[in-house]
């Protein structure tokens, strides 16, 4: 019989056998204080409209963690992704997760709009061209990991969905789950839970509440869920006026209009554009000059240790990336910093080799970039 002791110690257990190290989300100093991208766990990413918000959980959810994972880090985790897509569609996902390859792998910005060729003159070059034409098996990988559903969202259509997830990663008898593997990771995103509709008998935050609340129950019982919520901020009145006081930080209150995923999620993260509110500095950061390349990640709530910590980043567009800077007084060139290219020549910048003979933790070859 379990008790509260043996599933206590089984976790204490665990976590001496390093079983309770997430993947890298691509913010050390997050990492810190979050604990990476753990199995189980409720993450929710809010955000104004066009802050990078969807991007951002792209990129430090699925992008980074698979990386990770190709090159042997927690393989046992073996992660998958189940994606409800309200607002981006699977080929534009795929579009800025590629992006985000092809600056790691040769340095250069391939914009999602040139990807796609959208407008006269951005015909997707020939070099290009062959670039995404060479880098198949990435998108071979994102077709076996990435379980993507397009489309109109209810609690009865989310329900259903993540249920046969389940069932394909486990057993479930009675009211009890049975993970095949119990260190893998699943996770749920949705992008984004202000796009959920009403249903009949159920207002648009009935339903957000529904589909929160089933997350939380697929969360506990299986351990390998872990729902990734995207939630656009809802500022009211209350806010309008912390905004007149020049208190453009987010805070929980941006959330209370959305339903209780607030309350639902564990893991609680916001991503602050100072450039969309026409702010000319930023704890000491010159915003005049770094515009839209500048964002915030605010740290609002973790149920596992500290939070109120804001983490700055370098956010660039042309290639989905998001970047640690310096401290402001570390600066002394801004412009250098409105592209991502310092990053290559930073002490800092992930190292990435391309020696075929380099074996993973299990001894197979490294999926290089």
């Amino acid at each position: 019989m379990t008790t509260g002791k043996s599933t206590f110690l089984r976790l204490v257990e665990e976590g001496r056998e390093g079983k309770n190290v997430g993947f890298t989300i691509g913010s050390e100093k997050l990492e810190l204080y979050m604990d990476g991208f753990l199995p189980g766990t409720s993450y929710l990413i809010g955000g104004g409209s066009g802050s990078g918000k969807s991007t951002y959980a792209l990129w430090a959810f699925i992008y980074n963690p698979l990386i990770a994972f190709l090159n042997g880090i927690h393989e046992e985790r073996d992660p998958y992704w189940v994606l409800f897509n309200l607002e981006m569609t699977q080929p534009q996902i795929y579009a800025k997760l590629l992006s985000m390859y092809i600056f790691d792998k040769y340095h250069i910005e391939l914009r999602f709009k040139e990807i796609f060729s959208r407008g006269e003159n951005t015909i997707l070059t020939d070099e290009h061209y062959k670039i995404i034409k060479d880098n198949e098996a990435f998108l071979d990988i994102l077709d076996e990991r990435l379980i993507c559903f397009d489309g109109n969202l209810n609690p009865d259509k989310y329900f259903n969905k993540v249920l046969d997830i389940t069932k394909r990663f486990g057993t479930w008898k009675d009211d009890n789950y049975i993970p095949n593997n119990p260190q893998q990771i699943i996770g749920v995103l949705i992008d984004h839970m202000n796009l959920i509709r009403s249903s009949s008998g159920h207002s648009k935050k009935e339903n957000i509440d529904i589909i929160s609340g089933t997350s939380v129950v697929f969360r506990n019982k299986t351990g390998i869920i872990s729902p990734i919520h995207i939630a656009q901020f809802n500022r009211n009145s209350k806010s309008d006026e912390r905004l007149k006081q020049s208190l453009q930080d987010p805070t929980d209150a941006d959330f209370k209009e959305t339903g209780s995923i607030y309350e639902d999620s564990q893991i609680v993260l916001a991503v602050h554009s100072p450039h969309k509110y026409k702010l000319s500095n930023f704890r000491g950061y010159d915003i005049k000059i770094l515009e839209q390349c500048f964002v915030a990640i605010f740290l609002l709530k973790s149920r596992f240790g500290n939070s109120d910590i804001t983490v700055p980043m370098g956010f660039y567009g042309n290639c989905s990336h998001f970047l640690e800077i310096p401290k402001p007084d570390k600066i002394y060139d801004y412009e250098k910093y409105k592209t991502p290219y310092w990053s290559i020549e930073d002490s800092n910048n992930v190292n990435i080799k391309d020696n075929n003979n380099e074996k993973s933790n299990s001894g197979k070859p490294k999926f290089l970039l």
